[in-house]
C-alpha cells in the first residue's frame, strides 16, 4: 500500500490483534439494519458482518441513527467475542424521534448519544465518535469541543466527522491533526473532491469515503428502469429519477457484463486511484455483495497501492474509455434535477 497513505491510516487500528489486512477497506452498515432500504433479512446482515470478518475485515463503521439503532445491536451481536481485536466507529448528532429525523449535536446531546450507542454495542469504548452532520443551530466548534472531552474521559479512542464543507475542514481543523472525516464520493459526486482535497491540505484529515456506490445505484441495473419504492429511501435521491443518467449508466452496466470484475470491485479501485482517498466504507448487505466487493484486492498485489501505477495497471487491462465515461456519469449528475452539491 502507498507508504504515504498506509502511515496516515495505521494508527486507527483495534486495540489487540494483529494489524488489520485491510486497512483501507471498513464495513458499513447503514443499509442492514432493515429501515429505509426496503425488507432486509437480518439473518443475511448477519452473515456479511460474520464474512467480512472471516476475510479480514476488522473496522466496522454504524451510527445510532442507522435503522434506529438496529445496525449496532447488529454488530454488538457478531462482534461482542472479538471486540479488542476490531476497530468500531459510530456517529452522533442525528437522532429519530417517532419517523422524523433531527439535529442534536450540543455537547449533552452528543453525550448522552454515546452512551446510548456503547448500550446498544455492549461495549465501554468505541474507537471512533464522530459527528454525523453539522447541527445547523449548533456552532461546529461547540460540537467538536464535545468530542474532544469524550476522548478525554476515555469513552472515546479518535473523534472525526462527516458531511462537512471545505471551508469548514479547513476553518476547524489544524495542519496535521489528521481527523477522520467521512464525505459521500463516487463517479455522480465528483463536486465533493473540493472537500478530499481541502482536508488533504495541510494533512488537516484522514479521508473516508461513504456512499461510493451511490446507495446500488452504481452496482445494481435494476435501478435504471425501476426506481426505489416509494417506502425506500432512496427514492428521495434524485440521482435513480434523473433520466440523463439512462445512457451513461446502462454503458457502465454493459462494460461490465464484458470484463471479469464486478461494478463494485471497479469502483473500488477507481477509487483508490485518486490520492485524496484514504478509506473506502462499502455497505453490502449479503454475503454475495461481500464477495464482490473483496474482488478488488486481487487487482493490488504487486502495486504497492500506488495511485499512478493502479490507474496505470487498469487503464492498461481495460483501456481509457472507461474513465471517460465515468467522467460523464459525473457531468451528467450534475445536471440533474434537484441535485444538491457541496459547497466550498
Amino acid at each position: 500500500m502507498h507508504g504515504l497513505r498506509l502511515k496516515k491510516i495505521s494508527h486507527l487500528r483495534p486495540l489487540s490483534g494483529p494489524p488489520p489486512g485491510y486497512p483501507w477497506l471498513w464495513l458499513g452498515t447503514w443499509s442492514m439494519g432493515g429501515v429505509g432500504y426496503g425488507r432486509a433479512d437480518i439473518r443475511l446482515s448477519r452473515k456479511s458482518i460474520g464474512l467480512a470478518l472471516e476475510k479480514g475485515i476488522r473496522h466496522f463503521d454504524t451510527a445510532g441513527f442507522y435503522a434506529k439503532g438496529q445496525s449496532e445491536r447488529l454488530l454488538m451481536a457478531e462482534l461482542s467475542p472479538v471486540r479488542k481485536e476490531v476497530f468500531i466507529s459510530t456517529k452522533g448528532g442525528l437522532v429519530w424521534e417517532g419517523n422524523r429525523v433531527f439535529h442534536r449535536a450540543r455537547p449533552e446531546e452528543l453525550k448522552e448519544q454515546l452512551l446510548a450507542s456503547l448500550d446498544r454495542l455492549g461495549t465501554d469504548y468505541v474507537d471512533l465518535f464522530q459527528l454525523h452532520w453539522p447541527d445547523p443551530d449548533v456552532p461546529v466548534k461547540e460540537s467538536i469541543s464535545a468530542l474532544e472531552d469524550m476522548k478525554r474521559s476515555g469513552l472515546v479512542r479518535f473523534w472525526g466527522a462527516g458531511n462537512l464543507k471545505a471551508r469548514q475542514i479547513l476553518e476547524h481543523f489544524r495542519p496535521g491533526s489528521l481527523v477522520p472525516l467521512q464525505t459521500p464520493f463516487n463517479p455522480c459526486r465528483m463536486a465533493s473532491q473540493d472537500i478530499l482535497k481541502a482536508g488533504h491540505h495541510g494533512s488537516r484529515t484522514i479521508n473516508c469515503i461513504v456512499s461510493p456506490f451511490e446507495q446500488g445505484l452504481l452496482t445494481d441495473p435494476k435501478f435504471i428502469g425501476r426506481p426505489p419504492g416509494k417506502k425506500d429511501i432512496r427514492r428521495k435521491n434524485p440521482l435513480f429519477l434523473c433520466q440523463n443518467l439512462k445512457r451513461p449508466l446502462g454503458q457502465f452496466f454493459h462494460w461490465i457484463l464484458d470484463h471479469d470484475i464486478s461494478a463494485a470491485a471497479f469502483l473500488l479501485l477507481w477509487l483508490l486511484c485518486l490520492r485524496e482517498v484514504d478509506i473506502v466504507i462499502p455497505g453490502p448487505r449479503t454475503p454475495g455483495q461481500v464477495e464482490e466487493v473483496f474482488q478488488h484486492v486481487k487487482w493490488l498485489d504487486g502495486t504497492g497501492l500506488l495511485e499512478r501505477d493502479l490507474h496505470d495497471i487498469l487503464e492498461e487491462e481495460f483501456g481509457h474509455d472507461i474513465f471517460i465515461l465515468l467522467d460523464e456519469l459525473g457531468e451528467e449528475s450534475a445536471l440533474c434535477p434537484g441535485t444538491r452539491y457541496p459547497s466550498k
